[in-house]
């Protein structure tokens, strides 16, 4: 019987997981367990090179000294790690008696947690809306910003109206699909259309699928055997089954629908979930073994006695054990503090990506086709994307209101390991247009606090050595970026 195995490894390193181990100096990483693993992740890239499907750009010599204006080229650059742009404000419905101005601000004032290097900067969004009807405008705004369930609480943008703070509506945008966003030309293939703005306003599919639960509790193992395992082993129709997992370490799956998956016994020792469990959609599996082992090789030879657990079987509804799942998830292995939504929230967006991209859809993608609720979960949880804040502006006749978006942002940048030219520069870029249905009469820039940065390239027209930190700009531009380098005092 020809038996593929597939372990809980690391067999592909995503972008994001290289870039958290990049920044452990700046934030602190909420899941103990990821962490590691994401360590594990940058040492294995710094062994074998960067992968070859990165485009690296091809720079022009850098600028001039401190304060310069920096020389430019036609394009930004491509950075291996893209933060995304600042996305100009919208609103729900359009409307053309509401026209707006824009005035965003960069402040590179807040340093580093070693106090010498700028890292990210301090962001105004600011926008004038304009009645020029006869009536008062009631009207929804809406605000786009990138981000991820895991860094959400960082970056979320602060709305205030005319200096009152908002409380707005937060909604979530999808998975990108197959959308690369590693440019800002990946973000406008996905909002151009306006139908990913339009799906994350739109109700979360619902998991309504009556499933059968195999609950593994209560574990018994020789305590001299580290490792000791135990499998579980069926066979089932592929046609007629569909196998969740949550809790396992492998899976071997054979020939005639064999299935074995097993785990390592939990111990103090070792940070193992307490639970396990077999989520089945479909025909029930039907005769079922256990064994165990030694270690993690689950094969002929390698047994050992006295490795056991209780199993326990009921029926419930998908979406509830996802929700039980979820909840366990983040008790065991948070902080208590990284999942800034509600659950509830978090398991729509689980739900979108399961229906749309997992083992539910008709072509589940990469490995999700192993049904591995873990991956499922931080994927959702660490994929890059378009957040909306959606909330009331009342605009009196004739008069302007102040909205003003505060955030963080993040810059775009090459790893540290990768030994390309962009060593040190962060990139911060902007669309004018891209996803907005507001008329702008006016468009300008402004930079604060630049002592400690020079600008390498831009097409904003800053001139540090010249004083020039303001600047308007062309509203027929779509995408405006500033790449700068910290210096030291």
């Amino acid at each position: 019987m020809k038996v593929k195995q597939i372990f809980d490894a690391i067999t592909e390193v995503r972008d994001e997981y290289i870039e958290e181990a990049r920044t452990t100096q700046l934030k602190k990483s909420a899941i103990a367990w990821k962490k590691w693993t994401m360590i594990v992740a940058a040492c294995i890239v710094m062994a074998i090179g960067i992968r070859g499907a990165y485009s690296l750009p091809d720079l022009l010599p850098f600028g001039g000294k401190a304060g310069g204006s920096g020389s430019g080229h036609g394009e930004s650059s491509t950075f291996m790690s893209y933060a995304g742009p600042a996305f100009p404000l919208t609103l729900s419905q359009p409307d053309n008696t509401v026209t707006a101005t824009r005035n965003i601000i960069y402040d590179f004032s807040l340093p580093n947690e070693d106090s010498i290097r700028v890292w990210g900067a301090n962001v105004e969004d600011r926008y004038t809306l304009i009645n020029s009807s006869t009536e008062e405008k009631n009207i929804e705004a809406v605000y786009p910003f990138i981000g991820s369930f895991n860094d959400l609480k960082e970056l979320i943008p602060t709305i205030t109206v005319n200096g009152q703070k908002e409380h707005p509506a937060l909604y979530a945008g999808g998975y990108s699909g197959g959308e690369k966003l590693d440019s800002w030309e990946g973000y406008k293939a996905l909002l151009e259309d306006g139908s990913y703005q339009s799906n994350a306003f739109a109700a979360d599919p619902v998991l309504s699928q009556p499933v059968t639960v195999y609950a593994f509790t209560d574990f018994e193992a020789p305590l001299e055997y580290e490792a000791a395992t135990q499998a579980i082993s069926f066979n089932i129709d592929p046609d007629k089954t569909t196998i969740l997992h949550y809790g396992f370490n492998g899976i071997d799956i054979g020939d005639n629908g064999f299935r074995r998956y097993s785990y390592f016994v939990p111990k103090d020792i070792r940070m193992e979930k307490d639970i396990k469990l077999l989520v089945i959609i479909g025909e029930d599996i039907k005769d079922y073994s256990l064994q165990g082992y030694k270690n993690g090789a689950c094969e002929r030879g390698n047994e050992l006695e006295g490795v056991s657990s209780t199993v326990t079987r009921k029926e419930q509804i998908l979406s509830d054990v996802m929700g039980e799942v979820i909840n366990h998830f983040f008790t065991n292995y948070d902080d208590g503090n990284s999942l800034a939504v509600s659950q509830e929230m978090f398991l729509g967006a689980v739900t979108e990506f399961m229906v749309h991209y997992g083992l539910l859809s008709d072509n589940a993608r990469d490995h999700y086709q192993y049904g591995v609720l873990e991956d499922v979960i931080l994927e959702t949880y660490s994929l890059k994307r378009v957040f909306y804040l959606k909330f009331q502006v009342s605009v009196p006749v004739g008069e302007s209101v102040l909205v003003t978006a505060k955030m963080r942002k993040n810059p775009s940048y090459d790893f540290i390991c990768s030994g390309t030219d962009n060593k040190g520069i962060q990139g911060y870029d902007m669309v004018a247009r891209l996803g907005s249905n507001l008329h702008f009469d006016a468009l300008t820039a402004e930079l604060t606090s630049t002592q400690n940065i020079e600008i390498v390239r831009q097409n904003y027209g800053f001139n540090l050595s010249q004083g020039v930190t303001e600047v308007e700009l062309d509203l027929n531009n779509e995408h405006y970026y500033l790449e700068i380098r910290p210096v030291e005092q």
